[in-house]
């Protein structure tokens, strides 16, 4: 067994993870749900063969929103495994440049196209005075950085990976990567999360 935040360099070291299924939490989820993320990383779910990732831009975002939150400093305790990715989008700059590094440009492009919904769910060009508030209040560390290296894990690694958010268009971006391009990646919140589904689809696609 491993213990949690043993780190991994992203992407090079994926090999070593063989055929687990990923869970990926946004930050929004470990600051409002501490307990549900002990869940999933709790040494008892190990049985389960899912194992939970933190990226390194995670703690970049928490600092960024002025919010504290002591889960990942609980993670480390012998009660908990998991893993810790090492990546270079751990800034505004290395989020922006993540989407560059998508298996396919086509990819990058169906993410920004749910984005810019988001921005203006009117479905305008983003222009409208809620879209530029909406724009210019988010933090933009993990926008991009979460789906990338989900989406990279889920395409070299053929196996599930899932991102726990509550942002819809995160939701939408994976649903559409899915769909088009047949990558094993699925969005839950800590709402419907379900390892065992996660576990049936990893089944079923091996």
């Amino acid at each position: 067994m491993i213990r949690i935040l043993e780190k991994l360099h992203f992407p090079t070291e994926l090999g070593r993870l063989h055929g687990v299924p990923l869970v990926f939490l946004d930050t929004n989820v470990l600051i409002a749900a501490d307990e549900f993320v002990k869940r999933i990383f709790e040494k008892s779910s190990a049985s389960y063969s899912v194992f939970g990732v933190i990226c390194d831009f995670i703690m970049g975002e928490t600092l960024n929103l002025r919010k504290e939150t002591r889960i990942l400093d609980d993670l480390k305790s012998t009660a908990y495994f998991g893993y810790y990715f090492g990546t270079d989008y751990n800034s505004r700059d290395g989020s922006t440049r993540s989407l560059d590094e998508m298996p396919h440009d086509e990819m990058k492009e169906a993410v920004l196209f749910e984005y810019d919904k988001k921005l203006d769910p009117s479905g305008m060009l983003g222009t409208s005075k809620d879209a530029k508030k909406a724009s210019s209040s988010k933090s933009k560390f993990v926008d991009f950085s979460l789906l990338t290296v989900a989406t990279i894990s889920a395409y070299r690694r053929k196996r599930p990976a899932a991102i726990i958010s509550r942002d819809r268009w995160i939701k939408l971006s994976c649903k559409s990567l899915r769909e088009r391009f047949k990558i094993p990646l699925y969005c839950y919140d800590q709402w419907n999360y379900s390892r065992q589904e996660i576990l049936d689809r990893s089944a079923k696609e091996v």
